[in-house]
């Protein structure tokens, strides 16, 4: 069975056919006193049945992906989703406005689980396909991408087409409109979306903690809450700052195995630039995540 949500102690898992109440058994109901990560939407579980028929979670199994993400000062990371393909970025055309800082750190925190990322452009009734691509193209953001939007159907149908058969985990900014996707995917499921706050601008979080959905299409989908930041925590190298970006991460072998890529002599990729093999915007890109996560 597959972990589909969690409310404190108890959960609901999916059968393969339907959503189906569990309870943690003692040995994960201690755990999780403790370590915020025992479980994820997404799990694998194994579950037995007591003499009154009530299911309760004895066992999780190897995760083979992760999406994770840094839990606050003091805290372990906190693991968004577990066992997913693809890490679905979406974001927003307008209304907020189009982030790519952001595109890069759930990009490289996909990467570095083993989870392919893509982006999803939402709000496409309000920007046209000309200045959408525009907007990705300047950005130097290398991801397949769909251009969608929620309130006039456009695009859903090849959304739905990258997420048949496949475990997808939706994640992306407070506002960019992740619950209204999921009610065009899934109409027959009660999902609650909210707006802008007109004071500050920002989206309100409707979706409290994540949950896994079943697609009519075949395929599951994990929708998670929306975010302002993404904190990334850890110790992140340089090569997962340059799975970001393939250019980068293409580039020949530099002088130094551990070149940061900035200054150093026999740099492959200060070479490329130089050289025009490797666009200005995509360094630049790479300089500011790469300064984000790692002290200069």
């Amino acid at each position: 069975m597959i972990l589909a949500q969690m409310f404190g102690s108890s959960a609901l898992v999916w059968d393969g056919s339907q959503m189906v109440p569990a309870a943690l058994g003692p040995k994960l109901k201690s755990k999780s006193r403790t370590r915020s990560s025992v479980l994820a939407v997404g799990d694998g579980v194994e579950v037995e049945r007591d003499a009154e028929g009530a299911l309760s979670i004895v066992s999780i199994a190897p995760r083979r992906t992760s999406l994770e993400r840094a839990g606050g000062e003091g805290r372990e990371p906190q693991v968004v989703a577990a066992n997913a393909e693809q890490a679905v970025i979406v974001t927003s055309a307008a209304e907020p406005p189009f982030r790519p800082g952001l595109v890069d750190r759930w990009a490289l925190l996909a990467h570095r689980g083993g989870i392919s990322p893509m982006l999803c452009l939402n709000k496409m009734d309000l920007a046209t396909r000309d200045e959408a691509e525009r907007m990705i193209a300047d950005a130097a953001i290398p991801l397949p991408y769909v251009l969608v939007s929620a309130k006039t159907d456009s695009g859903i149908p090849e959304l739905k087409e990258t997420l048949r058969g496949i475990t997808s985990v939706l994640v992306g900014h407070s506002g960019v409109g992740k619950s209204s996707l999921l009610r065009r995917i899934i109409p027959e499921e009660q999902i609650v979306t909210g707006a802008l706050s007109e004071k500050s601008g920002k989206g309100r979080h409707t979706t409290s903690s994540a949950r896994l959905y079943s697609l009519p299409e075949g395929g599951l989908v994990i929708d998670t809450p929306g975010v302002r930041s993404v904190a990334l925590g850890g110790t992140i190298s340089t090569s997962e700052v340059a799975s970001v970006f393939p250019e980068i991460q293409d580039a020949p072998p530099c002088r130094f195995s551990s070149c940061t890529h900035r200054m150093e002599p026999g740099c492959s990729v200060l070479a490329g630039v130089q050289a025009g093999a490797i666009p200005e915007n995509v360094y630049a890109r790479y300089r500011k995540l790469l300064l984000e996560v790692i002290a200069p």
